[in-house]
């Protein structure tokens, strides 16, 4: 409002957010009227505020992605996201972009609100960083720290300085880099709230337990206990593979596409490596990933036998798609030519059932987790897998999978005993 040929915008995910009785617009026009008795002009019909100097403050909502494009061509120098969390990243992104306006004399910034929602896409920008990895609890000493960015692509590159950035994109204005800073904030950091009601803090304690960490202690990784059919803390982290497993299994969950603009998180191939030993103790060992085309995912699949050795028994889902099946008798041919044993398994039932009995076993306290660099990613989708089609689940079918197989009874083909005088039927299984 200082600057007379400023832009912004301020957005909701709909318009009755934007304009219901106590909403951001009613009481923006209320706080602007009171700083300008006189020359402020409020526009009701188009959700404009334009200040006496010619600054303008606009108020849009995003119901859905597409509604970004409106925005082409447009040139703010400020822009908020009331409740970031109703939004994608690819819309936010797309408004960086709109973040420029050459007649003020400030870096145009953007600004997110939000309280925390450990689903969503914001809590990866600052987990790793701002938050404490045990309750997800912001960590006070990092308060405000400036953090450097790049997005490359669908990846987002992360810096904690700017000679560090530099170091890989170059210096000056154009090489893309943007800053990034975290500000927690509790109800406690809002005084003339608690003045105005001094039991709000005891109605929050009131609350159910993950509204209550969220709301009240900021935890981004609060949710509910009943959403997820696994925990990381069922399972204990071992430094080394189990020396006296006597079955190893690596189930695949296929997928050859690789990120595009049009399909930017596209399913992963994922390889899990699960032992069981004579006591019934089951040892994750291993996890291996690919985005990318079939021929990298056959070299992927081809050089993980070579590293796990021929006693270890390759899983392949057998999609009902007659394309899809033929690859995998391909597959299997192909490994089975180089000397290692691959099953086809078909996938019969819910993910729900088939991830069930993992854990089950889990929960008993009966599998360990050999330490490695792909523990959080392999315990963030256990954690979070629920059966439903909007979370990936790549990691859960192929532990399924590795967990069905290694428990699997392999049946002895009947044959008859003509020395006998009858033809008897046998049926043997093992494991």
């Amino acid at each position: 409002m200082q600057h007379p040929r400023a832009t912004g915008v301020i957005f909701r995910k709909n318009s009755t957010m934007l304009t219901a009785p106590g909403s951001i617009w009613h009481e923006a026009v209320s706080m602007y009227q009171s700083v300008y008795p006189k020359g402020l002009k409020v526009r009701h019909r188009a959700l404009e505020i334009i200040f006496p100097n010619g600054a303008m403050l606009k108020f849009s909502h995003m119901q859905h992605d597409s509604d970004m494009f409106s925005h082409k061509g447009a040139q703010y120098s400020f822009c908020a996201f009331d409740e970031v969390t109703d939004f994608s990243q690819d819309a936010v992104m797309y408004l960086l972009s709109r973040m420029r306006n050459a007649h003020v004399d400030y870096t145009p910034q953007m600004f997110l609100t939000t309280n925390p929602d450990y689903e969503h896409w914001t809590r990866v920008f600052i987990q790793d960083y701002y938050l404490d990895p045990l309750t997800g609890i912001p960590l006070p000493e990092k308060a405000g720290h400036k953090r450097y960015f790049f997005r490359q692509g669908n990846t987002i590159l992360w810096y904690n300085s700017k000679e560090a950035a530099e170091a890989v994109h170059g210096k000056g204005d154009e090489n893309g880099v943007n800053t990034f800073t975290f500000w927690p904030a509790t109800c406690r950091d809002n005084p003339p709230l608690l003045k105005a009601q001094p039991d709000y803090i005891s109605r929050l304690m009131g609350l159910p337990r993950v509204e209550m960490e969220r709301l009240l202690l900021g935890s981004w990784f609060a949710r509910p206990e009943a959403a997820s059919m696994f925990k990381r803390s069922w399972c204990e982290l071992v430094e080394h593979p189990n020396g006296r497993a006597i079955k190893r299994v690596r189930a695949y969950d296929l997928a050859m596409t690789l990120p595009s603009e049009q399909n930017p998180n596209p399913d992963w191939t994922r390889g899990v490596l699960i032992s069981k030993d004579r006591t019934g103790l089951y040892t994750v060992e291993d996890l291996v990933s690919i985005r990318d085309r079939a021929h990298h995912v056959e070299k992927l699949i081809f050089e993980t036998a070579l590293k796990d050795g021929p006693n270890t028994i390759i899983c392949i889902p057998q999609d009902p798609n007659a394309a899809a099946a033929a690859y995998a008798r391909d597959l299997q041919r192909k490994l089975g030519e180089m000397g290692f044993t691959c099953r086809l398994l078909r996938p019969v039932k819910s993910k729900i059932i088939r991830f069930s009995p993992f854990s089950s076993v889990a929960q008993a306290g009966f599998v360990h987790i050999v330490e490695g660099d792909w523990n959080k990613e392999f315990f963030d989708e256990l954690e979070s897998f629920d059966g439903g089609r909007a979370k990936k689940d790549d990691i859960v079918d192929a532990t399924s999978d590795s967990f069905y197989a290694l428990n699997r009874g392999v049946a002895l083909p009947d044959f008859s005993l003509p020395e006998l005088g009858s033809s008897l039927k046998f049926d043997f299984s093992y494991n």
